[in-house]
C-alpha cells in the first residue's frame, strides 16, 4: 500500500484536521498531548466516534490508520500522518525531515503498523494481557536460546522420549523445528490476534517434549501454561469478562509457583547445604567473624516464599508481597548470576521474566480478592491451572507427582544419581570424579553436572529419567560393570534411600 500523499478530489478544508480513533486508549493519549503542545491555533481534532467523516474517507479505514488532511486538503495517513502532525510540535518539528527518508520512512511504515494493530492493547484496561504477553514470549525465547542444545541434541547426552519407541530425531529437523520455534514466538510479538500462532507454539514445544522429557524444565512449564491460558483469550479489546478470567488466573498460576516453591524448601538439604552454597558470593563480601551469618537466614527463606505466594492473593498484603518478588529476583541473580556462581543462566531470563509478570499481575490491583482469583466461572483453562498449579503439587510430597511441575528446584530435596564404572577411559571424564578403593580406581559421574555442562540445563530428577539414560549408556559407552546408584527424594511416606542397578538387570 502507498503510504505517501493522496490528493483527493474534495473541497479544501480551512483548517488541518486529524481524524483519529478516540475508542483507542493509546490514541487519545498522543492526541491530547498533541493538542498542548500546537503550535498551529487552525489545527482541528476529529474523533472518528463522535464526528462526521468526508465523503472520501470511512470510519474502517480511519480506525485502522490516523488521517490527517491539510488546508491544501492533501490527505496523509499511516506513519506519514504522525511526521504531517509532529511537523506542529516545537521540539519536533526540525527532526521530522529524518522520518521522511526511504529507508526510514519504510521502518516506521512497518512499525506502524504493528502499533496501530494492537493499539486497544499498548494503555488501557487491556493492556496488562498484551505486557504480559509480551513478556512471556521475550522470557520464553530467552530461555531457549540459552538451552539450544536441549532443543536441537549435537551432545553426547542421550535424550529420554515420553514413550520408549520414539526415536531419536534427526539434528537437521530439531534445528529447523527449533528455527521455526523461535520464528513463531517472533511474530507473537506482532499479531493482533495471537490464538493460532500460539496454538501453533504450544503444539510444536509439546512436540519437542514427547520426544525428550529433559525439556520440561520448570519454567518451560510456566510459559507454556501461560501460553495455554493465553490462547483461551477472546483478544477482543471488548472483551472484559474474558480479559478478568484471564488475569485471574495467571494471577492463580504465579501465587501457586511462589507458594510451593516455598514449602518445597522447607527441608533438611536446602538449610544445610543448598542455602549455605547459594550465598557464598554474599559471604565472601563480608568479614571472616560474620561469613557464617548469612546462611542463618536460609531458615526463613521458605517462609518468605510461602508469605509472598499467599500476600500475593490478599489485597492489603499484596504491596508487600510485591517488594518481596522484587528481593528474591536481586538475591536470585546476585548468587547465581556473573557476580556470583554464573550458575544455570537459562533460570537468569526466567527469574526476571517472572518478577516483572507479578508485578503487572498483582501491581495496584486492590479491587479483587483471593476469592475471585480462586472461583472463576465458565472458563475452563482455570479449573486447568487450578488442578496442576495447586492441587497437583500436593502429591509431590506423596511420591507420586513430578518434582519440577511442583517447582522444587534448588529445594535440595529432588532425587540424583550417579554412575560408576572401574574403567578410566571414558569419553565422559570431564564430569566425572575418581576415586580409589581396594578393588582400584573408579569414575563416578554425577549425572546432573553432565547435564549442566553439556545442556545447560539441569537434569530432569526422576528415577524414569536416570534408568532410561543408563540403559542407553550400557548400550553404547560405559563398561557392562557399571552401577546406577539412585538417591531418592524424602516424601510424607518414605525417607531418601538408595537403590542400585547394573547394566545386567
Amino acid at each position: 500500500m502507498n503510504n505517501t500523499r493522496i490528493i483527493p478530489a474534495v473541497p479544501k478544508p480551512p483548517t488541518t484536521i486529524i481524524y483519529y480513533d478516540g475508542s483507542c486508549p493509546m490514541c487519545t493519549v498522543f492526541i491530547n498531548k498533541i493538542e498542548l503542545a500546537a503550535v498551529d491555533s487552525t489545527l482541528r481534532l476529529k474523533d472518528i466516534t463522535a464526528a462526521v467523516l468526508p465523503e472520501n474517507l470511512t470510519s474502517e479505514s480511519v480506525q485502522k490508520e490516523i488521517h490527517v488532511i491539510d488546508k491544501d486538503g492533501v490527505v496523509y495517513k499511516n506513519a506519514e500522518a504522525i511526521l504531517q502532525i509532529l511537523d506542529s510540535q516545537p521540539f519536533w518539528r526540525h527532526v521530522t525531515w529524518i522520518g521522511r527518508l526511504p529507508i526510514v520512512r519504510n521502518i516506521l511504515r512497518f512499525g506502524y503498523g504493528i502499533i496501530a494493530n494492537n493499539r486497544h492493547f499498548l494503555f488501557g484496561g487491556a493492556s496488562r494481557i498484551f505486557w504480559l504477553r509480551t513478556i512471556t514470549v521475550l522470557g520464553l525465547a530467552s530461555s531457549l536460546y540459552l538451552s539450544v542444545g536441549l532443543w536441537v541434541r549435537v551432545s553426547t547426552f542421550p535424550s529420554v522420549p515420553a514413550l520408549t519407541f520414539f526415536p531419536d530425531l534427526p539434528v537437521m529437523l530439531e534445528g529447523v523445528l527449533f528455527g521455526l520455534l523461535l520464528g513463531l514466538l517472533a511474530v507473537l510479538l506482532f499479531v493482533k490476534n495471537p490464538r493460532k500462532i500460539i496454538c501453533a507454539v504450544l503444539a510444536l514445544m509439546g512436540f519437542f517434549i514427547m520426544f525428550d522429557q529433559l525439556r520440561l524444565q520448570p519454567w518451560v512449564y510456566q510459559y507454556f501454561c501461560m501460553l495455554m491460558v493465553f490462547a483461551a483469550y477472546s483478544w477482543n479489546w471488548r472483551d472484559s469478562v474474558g480479559r478478568i478470567n484471564t488475569l485471574h488466573t495467571l494471577r492463580l498460576l504465579v501465587a501457586g509457583i511462589y507458594f510451593y516453591s516455598g514449602l518445597q524448601k522447607i527441608t533438611l538439604p536446602f538449610f544445610s547445604s543448598v542455602f549455605p552454597w547459594m550465598v557464598e558470593p554474599i559471604a565472601y563480601l563480608l568479614p571472616p567473624s560474620i561469613k557464617l551469618l548469612p546462611a542463618v537466614f536460609g531458615f526463613g527463606v521458605p517462609f518468605l516464599e510461602m508469605a509472598i505466594g499467599i500476600g500475593l492473593l490478599i489485597p492489603r498484603y499484596r504491596a508487600r508481597a510485591l517488594f518481596g518478588v522484587v528481593l528474591m529476583l536481586i538475591f536470585v541473580l546476585f548468587t547465581l548470576g556473573p557476580l556470583g556462581h554464573n550458575w544455570n543462566s537459562v533460570v537468569w531470563p526466567w527469574n526476571i521474566a517472572h518478577a516483572f509478570i507479578a508485578i503487572l499481575l498483582f501491581y495496584r490491583t486492590e479491587h479483587f480478592s483471593i476469592r475471585d482469583i480462586f472461583f472463576v466461572r465458565n472458563f475452563l483453562v482455570h479449573k486447568i491451572i487450578l488442578l496442576l498449579f495447586i492441587v497437583m503439587p500436593v502429591f509431590s510430597f506423596f511420591g507420586i507427582w513430578d518434582s519440577y511441575p511442583s517447582y522444587s528446584l534448588y529445594s535440595g530435596n529432588i532425587t540424583k544419581a550417579e554412575i560408576e564404572w572401574q574403567n578410566q577411559n571414558s569419553a565422559l571424564h570431564e564430569y566425572s570424579a575418581y576415586q580409589s578403593s581396594l578393588n582400584g580406581t573408579s569414575a563416578v559421574l554425577r549425572v546432573n553436572n553432565w547435564s549442566m555442562g553439556e545442556l545447560n540445563v539441569p537434569v530432569y530428577p526422576e528415577a524414569r529419567i536416570y534408568l532410561s539414560i543408563f540403559h542407553q549408556l550400557c548400550h553404547s559407552s560405559i563398561p557392562q560393570n557399571s552401577t546406577l546408584r539412585i538417591i531418592t527424594k524424602a516424601t510424607l511416606l518414605d525417607s531418601r534411600k538408595i537403590i542400585e542397578y547394573n547394566c545386567s538387570n
